[in-house]
């Protein structure tokens, strides 16, 4: 005749065999179906395609995209009175960093000031700015057929200009042009990232002041008392 012990030690024994066999069973059944999904037999659960990259894939990408639509107009242009820029002559002709500071003060954008660039620009238009500045970067970028935008890391909203040697006064695009409507929303480089992957180059050492940043008024000192 069996002990109790024996008796609870073949039920344990059973128990184990039920639990490890239906683990079995289960893991067998996820195999199969994962098998089917891979050779297309069986239709995958999940609404999304599943990609992997190849081992070599590498994202180039490194300018920051347009200001994305968030549901409170981040995607359209900024109005002109609300970008302050600077321009920066990149170039040995004289004249044209003040040039094309008039037609954009013309056109409501607000100065931080004019003066040439401690480089050699060999491209057309270099739009530099830091996060603060996309979308006002994007703005001013559209009175430009060339543009080349650069992310750093200053601070503030204060977006440069730097004119470069392929760059004339007359490539400004007229005000009335199609680029220009304030209806059209913000179109930047197709190759390029949300700002917060961007890659960011270190700002220039001077910036300018923003005269459109709130300035923080100092309270007002407490009454003295009788």
């Amino acid at each position: 005749m069996r002990t109790r012990r024996e008796i609870l030690r073949r039920h344990r024994r059973e128990r184990q065999f039920l639990v490890f066999g239906l683990l079995v069973v289960l893991l067998a059944a996820i195999a199969t179906i994962a098998l089917g999904v891979y050779q297309g037999r069986v239709v995958s659960p999940f609404a999304e395609p599943i990609y992997t990259p190849p081992p070599d894939y590498q994202d180039t990408a490194t300018l920051a995209c347009a200001p994305r639509d968030e549901g409170n107009g981040e995607n359209m242009p900024l109005p002109a009175d609300q970008v302050p820029v600077r321009v920066l002559n990149g170039t040995d002709q004289s004249g044209l960093a003040r040039g094309t500071l008039d037609v954009l003060v013309g056109r409501g954008y607000v100065s931080t000031g004019a003066t040439n660039w401690n480089l050699t620009y060999s491209g057309a238009v270099r739009i530099q700015f830091g996060v603060d500045g996309l979308r006002g970067a994007y703005t001013v970028a559209r009175n430009f057929p060339t543009v080349e935008y650069v992310l750093d890391s200053r601070q503030g909203a204060v977006v440069d200009i730097i004119l470069g040697e392929q760059f004339e006064t007359s490539d400004i695009r007229p005000a009335y042009a199609p680029e220009l409507d304030d209806a059209e929303e913000l179109a930047g480089p197709v190759n390029c990232v949300p700002v917060d992957r961007a890659q960011q180059v270190p700002a220039p050492r001077i910036i300018p002041v923003d005269p459109l940043a709130p300035s923080e008024s100092a309270s007002p000192s407490p009454t003295p008392a009788a």
